[in-house]
């Protein structure tokens, strides 16, 4: 239970910080449109659900998207024996958080992501738009599963019972009668 409680605060806390990151933009910013879902699934992917576990890297340098450094940017190299990638460094979170939302508004990989959006697609199709980048080969259905199973499942629950971090119990004799 306390692992659930965990996970909970975790995401209910970075959900925070991407809120007030986005709160800086303009509300007819690029920045703005982007879904908190959409960005809360990238970090939780990225990072292992927020365990940061393969690698400590990505936890020291502030990275929660995965974001390589690019020319004069500060970073920390990877960990990683099989390539030695340049970790962009972070001050904060939220630095990050505003990393990942400049690297969607012009990264050549986010473009697909960008038409998505201003057409008004579901979030879970952003994910078909993202240019084949990253290393894993199902990356695109692992996201949409972490968005599915994790992220939805948290700002999105279906009901009363799941809103609640424990469920409710009947009344001792309602459940005396289901024994009888």
């Amino acid at each position: 239970m306390v692992k659930i409680i965990d996970e909970f605060a975790k995401h209910k806390d970075f959900l925070q910080k991407i809120k007030n990151v986005k709160s800086q933009y303009a509300p007819d910013s690029f920045e703005s449109t982007v879904p908190d879902e959409f960005i809360l699934t990238m970090a939780t992917a990225e990072t292992g659900n927020f365990k940061f576990e393969g690698g400590s890297t990505p936890k020291e340098a502030n990275n929660f998207f995965g974001i390589q450094a690019g020319a004069n940017q500060p970073y920390l190299l990877s960990q990683d024996p099989k390539k030695k990638a340049k970790v962009r460094v972070f001050d904060s979170a939220e630095d990050s958080i505003q990393g990942f939302l400049e690297l969607m508004k012009t990264g050549v990989h986010y473009s697909g992501v960008r038409d998505a959006i201003t057409r008004g697609d579901d979030t879970i199709n952003y994910f078909d738009y993202l240019s084949k980048y990253a290393e894993k080969p199902d990356y695109i259905d692992y996201l949409k599963d972490v968005y599915v199973t994790r992220v939805l499942n948290f700002t999105q629950p279906k009901d009363d019972n799941t809103k609640l971090m424990f469920p409710k119990r009947k009344p001792m004799n309602l459940q005396m009668n289901t024994l009888k």
